[in-house]
């Protein structure tokens, strides 16, 4: 069968296109941010479409959309469209100027709509409810969810699936929750009927899942390294989806026989038209039709302005992780046949970074983009569901959990900072601070800002990854909190703003740990190479089907953390248990051992307290990951690697109990001298980032009770790391363990001029040019 091509671009949003629906082959209708819906008319039987319509009427973003058949009294059909202004409009495609109804019930953003065979509306909306509309009034409220509902498929009209940011599918019928399907990993955000089979849906997991009726995943595609936001079945019985990766992907028999990169950064929405082709509406605000017919197909000049476009895009770095330049190969890795459709190959050109996709059709490679520096965010941010161009933490006051504050670009400062005031029932006299500091740090912010997706460097993509990169870049006050990006990349952007005057950082008074996990996923790696291990070790080197089954319910403890007794008591069976993977399994297999223990030492005491053969906690992580055999010539392996930067965050989350941080001091100066030898080797950001964390959480910890010969070994240390350092986050960490250091006595103020401290913190920030990198060294400069 042949490829989709570019069959017409449609202009004339002038922001995000959110969603798109076809009444035919020839009407198109499309919903955006800029607050309009437009409906598209193809001249006669050519492949040119026009604007036919507007229709205005919202007041905020127009985010979904729906059609209604022809009836009698609206023989062309209806158009429903729901907006972030909380309301829904139906219009009659002949009369733009105002709707006909307006339905309001919903107490937040509609973010979807869908229509049962009757024509009854069925809407979801942030507010966690999915609503039934019957005679343009609500017949009831499908209340069940624990957030945002993403996601309608009506069934017909008594059966209705929803998807929701918990994560969940749930059936509901005449009104009532009959089913509950978990499968997704994170937010669920389209659904589609598959003829014969079931339905199929996609998520913030990556992963496009096919259903059967009756609830069962019966399978799992993947291939799209972010975001999966659309899916819809095309007339041809294929499914295509779209994402964050900048992708429309075809698939067929469970397999993705295209590809189909667009020059933006978000694809955020697809469907079909009736005679097969697809359309879809993307962050460049462009609506693209792709088809497979030959007469459809763009002239030349078209297909070659999009090639270029799609060329010529830049693609932010964090978008595909780090990119080493000098370890890229050049132009000659393009004379090599690709492994499969869509794969993505980036090669060094001059000093130009190019990704190149292969595509199976062609038997060819094409430029489809350049790789640059990302700025400001990687992805919106989900806050209970919802999306937000940042979702800042906020310190109101030393020794209080931070509080979450959610902003969009395009909200009032005021009147966010007014809301975050009455939520968490703050004193009033904070609100021009508050709108002050979102006005400082939500600067620069663009709506359509790229994405950010790692691949398990041992499964392949969307799946657990231990190592993603950590994007914590915050001006800290009282505190700096840790953002450990397990959930994916782009989590939370880390702020901060304190209820007292000063605006001072040093001394750092708390302790930074690594909290964020995903625990299925921890499981599910554990799981997989159990059985692995099955067919190559003993039955005793592997775990049995009922320690199997402890461990999943303990991670499912896990997973609610505030139940800190019920942890605490089952720990000791399960951290045998983790002993055994740590002590018994190969090297490469340790991993999510390794962090599921830093997940129990967080929460446990216990996991402080224990006692293996070869001594306390500390030696097992030691053991385990193999940091006495750290390699003198040499770069380490990427297990290594691995492994290293799961024990140093299991070393930094030790530190949070009294009973780990009483162990941490006794050894303080061979575990200091242990990791110090890993720095100059370590090649891998995330690595330098945990290890300058378990220093940092040093300087805390003997601001009582000073030591003079580890305030010395850890001035030593930092002073060596910041000579060669350059990553922002790494640098600020590191000024300030020495400013903490500085703080606590004469004899470490001396320490710092032994070590030339002042200029190697000049350098340093010299090399990072940042505010909070020259706000943190004034503060040392004074300190000195």
């Amino acid at each position: 069968m042949t490829h989709f091509q570019l069959s017409a671009t449609l202009s004339g949003h002038d922001q995000d296109v959110r969603a798109v629906r076809a009444f035919s082959d020839s009407i198109i209708v499309s919903a955006a941010r800029d607050k309009t819906v437009r409906l598209w008319s193809r001249l006669d039987t050519t492949n040119i479409f026009t604007e036919a319509k507007v229709f205005l009427g919202h007041t905020h973003f127009v985010n979904s959309v729906a059609i209604l058949d022809a009836t009698t009294e609206y023989p062309s059909g209806l158009i429903a469209t729901g907006s972030s202004d909380k309301t829904i409009n139906v219009w009659d495609p002949e009369n733009p100027q105002d709707p006909i109804y307006s339905l309001i019930d919903h107490k937040d953003n509609v973010c979807t709509l869908a229509v049962t065979p009757s024509g009854y509306i069925v809407s979801g909306s942030w507010d966690k409810t999915a609503k039934i509309w019957k005679n343009w009034q609500v017949a009831y409220s499908l209340v069940g969810h624990s957030a945002a509902v993403w996601a309608i498929l009506a069934i017909d009209d008594d059966v209705i699936l929803t998807g929701s940011a918990d994560k969940s599918i749930i059936k509901w019928k005449s009104g009532k929750c009959v089913q509950t399907m978990n499968g997704h990993t994170d937010c669920v955000r389209g659904l589609s009927i598959l003829p014969d089979i079931g339905f199929v849906s996609c998520g913030n997991d990556s992963t496009v899942r096919i259903w059967t009726l009756s609830g069962q995943c019966i399978q799992e595609l993947n291939g799209h390294t972010s975001f999966v936001y659309s899916v819809f079945v095309l007339s041809t019985g294929e499914i295509v989806s779209s994402g964050e990766d900048r992708s429309v992907k075809v698939w067929k028999d469970g397999i993705c026989t295209q590809t189909i990169l667009h020059p933006a950064t978000s694809v955020w929405c697809v469907s079909g038209l009736p005679n097969g082709d697809i359309v879809s509406g993307a962050s460049d605000f462009q609506i693209r039709i792709f088809s497979r017919a030959q007469e459809r197909i763009a002239d030349e000049s078209t297909q070659k302005e999009f090639e270029d476009n799609l060329a010529n895009h830049a693609i932010p770095a964090n978008q595909i992780g780090d990119v080493q330049k000098d370890k890229l190969p050049g132009p000659e890795a393009l004379l090599q046949s690709g492994n499969k459709e869509g794969q993505v190959l980036m090669i060094k050109s001059g000093n130009i970074v190019e990704a190149h996709q292969w595509s199976s059709a062609n038997q060819a490679w094409t430029k489809v983009g350049e790789v640059v520096d990302a700025v400001g965010q990687s992805r919106k941010q989900l806050f209970n569901g919802k999306e937000y161009d940042y979702v800042f933490d906020v310190d109101i006051g030393e020794g209080v959990p931070p509080l979450k504050l959610p902003y969009n670009a395009t909200d009032n400062p005021y009147q966010a900072a007014q809301e975050f005031i009455w939520t968490n029932e703050l004193p009033q006299s904070y609100l021009d601070q508050i709108a002050e500091f979102i006005n400082k740090n939500a600067k620069g912010i663009n709506l359509d800002s790229g994405s950010s997706q790692y691949a398990d460097p041992y499964t392949g993509a969307s799946r657990y990854n231990p190592g993603n990169n950590i994007n914590n870049s915050a001006v800290q006050s009282d505190l700096v909190r840790a953002v450990d990006p397990w959930t994916r990349p782009g989590t939370s952007t880390s702020s901060t703003i304190s209820s007292k005057p000063t605006t001072s950082i040093l001394p750092q008074k708390t302790y930074i740990t690594f909290q964020q996990a995903n625990l299925p996923a921890i499981f599910k790696k554990i799981s997989q190479l159990n059985e692995e291990l099955r067919t190559t070790e003993s039955s005793d080197e592997t775990l049995t089907n009922m320690e199997i089954t402890a461990l999943e319910k303990f991670i499912n403890l896990l997973q609610k953390p505030s139940t800190g007794s019920d942890v605490s008591e089952a720990s000791h069976k399960e951290i045998t248990l983790i002993h055994k993977i740590l002590t018994k399994w190969p090297a490469g297999y340790r991993f999510p051992g390794l962090d599921l223990l830093r997940l129990i030492i967080l929460y446990s005491p216990t996991a402080s307290l224990f006692k293996g053969k070869n001594g306390s906690i500390i030696n097992l992580i030691v053991d385990a990951a193999q940091l006495t055999n750290w390699p003198t010539d040499g770069l380490p392996s990427k297990v290594q690697e691995t492994n290293l930067m799961l024990a140093l965050r299991a070393f930094a989350n030790l530190f949070e109990t009294r009973e780990g941080s009483g162990l941490l001091r006794e050894a303080a100066s061979a575990i200091l001298e242990l990791i110090s030898s890993t720095w100059s080797k370590s090649t891998n950001k995330n690595t330098r980032i945990a290890l300058i964390t378990v220093l940092l959480n040093y300087s805390v910890l003997y601001r009582e009770n000073p030591d003079e010969e580890i305030i010395l070994l850890l001035m030593a240390n930092i002073v060596e790391l910041l000579e060669s350092e350059t990553d922002p986050e790494v640098v600020f960490r590191a000024i300030v363990t020495v400013g903490t250091l500085i703080t606590m006595n004469g004899a470490a103020k001396e320490a710092a001029a032994v070590f030339d401290v002042k200029n190697a913190v000049t350098v340093a920030a010299g090399k990072v040019k940042e505010p909070r990198i020259a706000n943190i060294k004034g503060e040392v400069m004074r300190l000195i």
